[in-house]
């Protein structure tokens, strides 16, 4: 329409005024020419906005078939990857406690003759306390004869929590198994079954000549385990005889605490002058599981014991019963005590298990501290972020505050390692800052797991920095899954 209306002003114009002027004529062929500009724009434009348009949804679609892919491309990996492939995912799935895919390892531990797939399947099904293959786990077991040792060291360890009366036959009679290990193994799921029906059969497997000596120590400490009161009388004759070897005489005394009752808890007491100072610990342990009168005073005078071995056991010990008494001591012991690397730290676990508000104070006095030495710090931050995240985040904070700008800062990298393990709401702003570190690499290692581990998505864009070229490529690759699983 504007083409047509130049063309005849132009026509009218040359027949109006035959001596038009050079420089109207030129003004009239611009203003001709800006006007066909515009004409044509305007469906280039529109052509544009519909190709922006139709851009804009296909990367939709690519990032709703990314998010897709990643679930559809464990499931391709379970059913058709390499064992390489196979064995990094359940790692990575144990890594994160992920569920999802068990039914699917589940029917693959039942087709594959992979001794190592197998085995990794077992694990992560153990670890996530899940009962799914324990059937399937049982069946395999039978056949331990023409098993791997560690698999079936696997296999055992996995099903002893969920035993049947036919599973604790299958034990007993993988005893006779030349393999040392194995039949230990056999023995220590013996009593993790807590069936005292079992004991004497134990019992008379250990009077039995035939017995072989090498697994009477696992079969005292079975023993133990079942807390049948009819093993006392064997467990005191071992732990009474002098001339008994070391090691028997050591697990029948922790077999008797775990025993208990009256005649137990004055056999136990009677070891604590013993010349044996291992023997001396081993009753202190014991000792920590009787209930009897004066026992914690004991456990607390344990900690003045001039061997090392035997202070531990005592912290320990302390700590198991939850002796809220014993805490000042424990308190002197984990600044005081001479024994820095056993002692104390054994002494700042025993606090941690007290699970009082001034053991945690003390705790969170301990880490905050740059006199604290290194290893005692560490541990202290472990028991926090496990047991008092919420009433610790202020000193951590502080701590973060004191070692970020340092070049090298131990506790500020395990501190962060550890906060990378803790699943909590709470933890998103020192992720961020993690991701945000400078100079050290390992801050955003640990960070992404963070991140990943508790799917914090809101700090998606820091994570989508990380995969930058500039990047180093182990944090450009951990980046990389953990946005696609954001």
């Amino acid at each position: 329409m504007y083409t047509k209306f130049f063309f005849l002003h132009i026509s009218v114009c040359k027949i109006s005024q035959p001596r038009l002027s050079l420089v109207w004529f030129r003004f009239l062929l611009a203003g001709m020419v800006l006007l066909l500009t515009l004409v044509v724009q305007q469906p280039l434009a529109a052509q544009e906005t519909s190709e922006t348009s139709e851009t804009s949804e296909t990367e939709k679609e690519a990032d709703k078939e990314e998010e897709i892919s990643i679930e559809e491309q464990r499931e391709l990996t379970i059913k058709y990857g390499i064992d390489s492939q196979i064995l990094e995912l359940i790692s990575q799935l144990k890594d994160q406690k992920n569920e999802d895919y068990l039914p699917q390892l589940k029917e693959l531990f039942a087709t594959t003759s992979n001794t190592n797939i197998k085995s990794s399947i077992v694990g992560l099904f153990d670890s996530l306390e899940n009962d799914g293959i324990v059937d399937r786990a049982f069946n395999q077991l039978k056949e331990y004869d023409d098993l791997d040792a560690d698999f079936v060291l696997v296999l055992i360890h996995y099903i002893d929590d969920y035993q049947s009366d036919s599973m604790t036959s299958l034990f007993f009679e993988m005893l006779d198994d030349p393999r040392t290990g194995v039949a230990s193994a056999a023995l220590k799921a013996i009593g993790v079954s807590e069936r005292k029906q079992y004991a004497q059969k134990l019992l008379e497997l250990y009077e039995d000549q035939l017995f072989r000596d090498e697994l009477k120590a696992p079969l005292i400490t079975a023993l133990g385990e079942l807390g049948d009161p009819e093993a006392f009388e064997l467990l005191d004759r071992i732990v009474s005889d002098e001339d008994q070897s070391k090691s028997l005489r050591w697990r029948a005394c922790l077999a008797l605490g775990k025993i208990g009752g009256d005649e137990a808890f004055e056999s136990v007491s009677q070891l604590l002058n013993d010349n044996d100072p291992i023997l001396r610990s081993y009753a202190v342990s014991a000792l920590g599981y009787f209930d009897q009168e004066g026992s914690v005073d004991i456990l607390i005078d344990a900690l003045r014991d001039g061997m090392w071995r035997v202070r531990v056991q005592a912290a320990e010990a302390l700590g198991r019963r939850q002796a809220d008494e014993a805490l000042d001591i424990l308190k002197y012991k984990a600044e005081y005590d001479p024994d820095i690397r056993n002692v104390r730290l054994a002494a700042v676990r025993a606090i941690g298990k007290l699970g009082s508000n001034e053991g945690y104070n003390f705790l969170r006095e301990l880490y905050s501290s740059q006199k604290t030495p290194a290893g005692l710090r560490t541990v202290a931050i472990e028991i926090l972020v496990e047991d008092d995240l919420n009433d610790s985040l202020n000193v951590i904070n502080e701590v973060f505050e004191e070692e970020w700008g340092k070049d090298k800062s131990s506790i500020l990298d395990y501190t962060c390692k550890m906060l990378s393990t803790k699943e909590s709401n709470k933890l998103a702003p020192l992720y961020k800052r993690m991701l945000n570190h400078p100079s050290h690499i390992n801050l955003l290692y640990y960070g992404l797991r963070g991140v990943r581990l508790n799917n914090v998505s809101s700090l998606k864009s820091e994570v989508e920095d990380l995969t930058a070229k500039n990047i180093s490529r182990g944090v450009q690759s951990l980046a990389t899954k953990v946005l696609e699983e954001l």
